[in-house]
């Protein structure tokens, strides 16, 4: 008789899962006001938040005495310029207040979030705009990373959604807007560490390079080639009920139309440029077996295009001396079958490693010309914002 145990890799302990927070405050016309809804926008959250692994920094100003910052956005259902001063934003945690209004012309939702801060000493003025990450840190054309506080999404009223969150129905999909628009928020066409990867136009970060095959068209806002009549198309990545592989539109294109039967998320070059653009992505290792038997094992998993993988065997749950050897991910389901399968008892465990070039070391912060914490800072960076296009056609045949 033949046991079998699958193990995936461990995260590392130094890394946390990020808490997307839909916060509902600001929603005054009670626009998520069924359980539908609410279900929808939170499990566009927890789709990132449950593979962003990187460690965000608390902003208390109650950890900082006499200092203090303002959170700026825009009302998601008033549309006017709002501040929060001195907003906590616990560890490992953003905010997204969410709401709806009519958006005007084909503009399904809009996202944005701002700071300002003044008379800040050099800790908190870091411990606001980089959360720990040294990458944020650096001169704004060098950055390599982010640490958002978080931000604001407005959704358009006068249209039909569908809010399921499998199945392509009548109306715009709510949970294919929620996701880029939480893209947005997460900085995705809205940072530097975006920003500094575009070059003419297009988008040169390393992990969309190996995903796309080169360089993807973008702008200073989304995956975008103005010369083609078609989308730009990715492998699926498989969630919310959909198969993993098929190549269908990008997540963060400018505009979308709805016109058949898929229900599109995101693809594997919008994951990938959240990998670019300094988030840490730790994406599940789905392990199913083809076919087992004493003469036959047979296992495949969906990939990542930016991840290589090593599926290993041994006759316990200590040592795994034989495997698969390194098999590079392609963002489609791989395969492997066991040249020799043992006839008792084999362990298998599969685990991925990232199969891009390491980060150069980082430069020094852009502020190192403060010389101690009794100089100040004062910035302010106005709210940034981005609209996106999303047509509805979902009853065309």
């Amino acid at each position: 008789m033949r046991f079998l145990s699958f193990l995936t890799a461990i995260l590392p302990s130094s890394l946390s899962a990020l808490t997307i927070q839909i916060d509902y405050t600001y929603d005054t016309n009670n626009f998520f006001n069924t359980q539908e809804k609410r279900d929808a926008i939170e499990a566009a959250a927890k789709f990132f938040g449950d593979r962003i692994q990187d460690n965000l920094l608390r902003i208390d100003p109650a950890e900082f005495p006499g200092q203090s910052w303002t959170a700026t956005f825009t009302h998601p259902t008033t549309g006017e310029a709002l501040r929060r001063t001195d907003l906590v934003i616990p560890e490992d945690t953003i905010i997204v207040f969410v709401g709806a209004r009519e958006l005007f012309n084909s503009t399904a939702g809009r996202a944005g979030s701002g700071f300002s801060i003044e008379s800040a000493t050099l800790s908190w003025f870091q411990r606001v705009t980089a959360r720990g990450q040294a990458g944020r840190e650096l001169p704004s054309n060098e950055r390599t990373d982010l640490a958002p506080w978080g931000g604001a999404i407005a959704f358009d009223t006068p249209r039909e959604w569908n809010f399921s969150l499998e199945e392509n129905l009548p109306g715009t999909e709510f949970v294919r807007v929620a996701l880029h628009e939480m893209a947005h928020i997460l900085g995705i066409g809205n940072s530097d560490s975006w920003r500094n990867l575009i070059e003419d136009g297009s988008f040169t970060g390393p992990a969309a390079i190996q995903s796309y095959g080169s360089a993807p068209p973008a702008d200073n806002g989304h995956f975008l080639d103005p010369s083609a009549n078609t989308d730009l198309e990715s492998p699926l990545y498989g969630s919310f009920g959909t198969a993993h592989g098929p190549s269908r539109p990008v997540l963060m294109l400018p505009g979308s139309s709805d016109s058949g039967s898929n229900f599109d998320v995101a693809t594997d070059l919008d994951l990938a440029a959240l990998v670019d653009i300094g988030w840490e992505i730790t994406l599940p290792l789905n392990l199913s077996v083809d076919a087992l038997s004493p003469t036959q094992a047979t296992f495949s998993w969906p990939s990542s295009s930016f991840l290589d993988y090593n599926l290993e065997r041994g006759t316990d749950l200590i040592t795994f001396p034989d495997g698969s050897g390194e098999i590079s991910g392609n963002a489609l389901p791989l395969e492997w079958s066991d040249p020799a399968p043992l006839s008792e008892k084999a362990f298998y465990r599969l685990s991925s490693i990232s199969n891009l070039a390491q980060a150069p070391q980082l430069a020094q912060s852009s502020v190192e010309n403060f010389s101690n914490e009794e100089e100040f800072i004062t910035v302010e960076v106005k709210e940034v914002t981005l609209e996106c296009a999303f047509c509805d056609h979902s009853d065309e045949k």
